[in-house]
């Protein structure tokens, strides 16, 4: 499908999306069955699901070696989980504080292609704030305004490359997005990055629809007809059920920015297994400082 043909679809469906938002102390995914459900499934296995950080108790620990996956849970409840209006303010603040300052470093570092490392980072000040969050692996497209180009930039899941992830957010009540490297991805056009903002973040949950197009680059959908006579979409069903498994359990968001779109489909749950003071490894250091560094720095001031 071309592009213009897709905008024009996508264009006429988007009226019939609903907006939810958090305004008034609401968090906006809250699923009182289901965080029942989790918060069962915690106890059952020994851990205590009321407090934050519970991905770093032994007993966590211990599920999560018998099935990896087990971190998807976690993911899980931050999303479905009730917050009270003060609850949701605290959180604010300290996450603003973070993502600022980790944003901020970013900018001075120069290099592009942090998401991984930065989102990483964010996540583990905002676990020893004692803030609710959890790290995503992400799929993203971002629709630019006219104004700044008529193509949309694609983050593939699936593309010919071998990385780490497509690009990592984070998310943390009363934000449904906290992207802090978005600006700083290699861009085909200098206008593409002015136009985004060093931190993207919204309260509002709209729903986004992610296409197989998006998900699978140009260069594997080819290669997969090619060699092997499969669709983008029969690849997806048969060897990434579990992708397309979490995206139904984590669903797809847009962030409307300045006439434009940024539609993050969240693909994996992932993060520092280290907390925030054993990240000292140069690969997780930022404009030559350490994790704790830059909390100690930049973050604990401001609280």
């Amino acid at each position: 499908m071309g592009e213009a043909r897709r905008r024009k679809l996508q264009a006429r469906r988007e009226p019939a999306i609903p907006d939810f938002t958090n305004d008034g102390g609401v968090w906006p995914l809250s699923n009182a069955a289901m965080q029942g459900q989790l918060e069962e499934w915690f106890v059952k296995h020994g851990i205590d699901p009321t407090r934050p950080g519970i991905h770093d108790s032994s007993e966590f620990l211990r599920a999560e070696k018998r099935d990896p996956k087990t971190l998807n849970l976690v993911a899980r409840l931050v999303e479905a989980r009730h917050y009270s209006a003060d609850e949701l303010v605290d959180a604010e603040r300290k996450i603003l504080a973070a993502a600022l300052a980790v944003g901020e470093r970013v900018a001075r570092d120069g290099r592009k292609g942090l998401c991984v490392t930065a989102s990483g980072i964010l996540s583990r000040m905002l676990d020893k704030m004692g803030v609710w969050n959890y790290t995503a692996k992400s799929n993203l497209a971002i629709h630019f305004p006219p104004s700044v180009s008529d193509e949309s930039r694609y983050f593939y899941s699936v593309d010919v490359n071998h990385f780490t992830a497509p690009h990592a957010v984070v998310v943390a009540p009363p934000f449904t997005v906290i992207d802090v490297t978005a600006k700083h991805q290699a861009y085909d056009q200098e206008a593409m990055a002015r136009w985004l903002p060093n931190l993207v973040t919204t309260k509002m949950f709209r729903p986004y629809e992610v296409t197989s197009d998006e998900l699978v680059s140009p260069e594997v959908r080819a290669e997969l007809l090619i060699k092997h006579g499969i669709t983008a979409e029969r690849y997806l069903a048969t060897e990434k059920t579990d992708m397309l498994e979490l995206m139904r359990l984590l669903p797809s968001r847009e962030v409307r920015l300045n006439g434009g779109r940024l539609g993050y489909g969240i693909v994996a749950v992932c993060g520092y297994q280290e907390q925030l003071e054993s990240l000292d490894d140069k690969n997780c250091s930022i404009d030559g400082l350490t994790p704790i560094q830059i909390f100690r720095q930049d973050v604990a001031p401001k609280l």
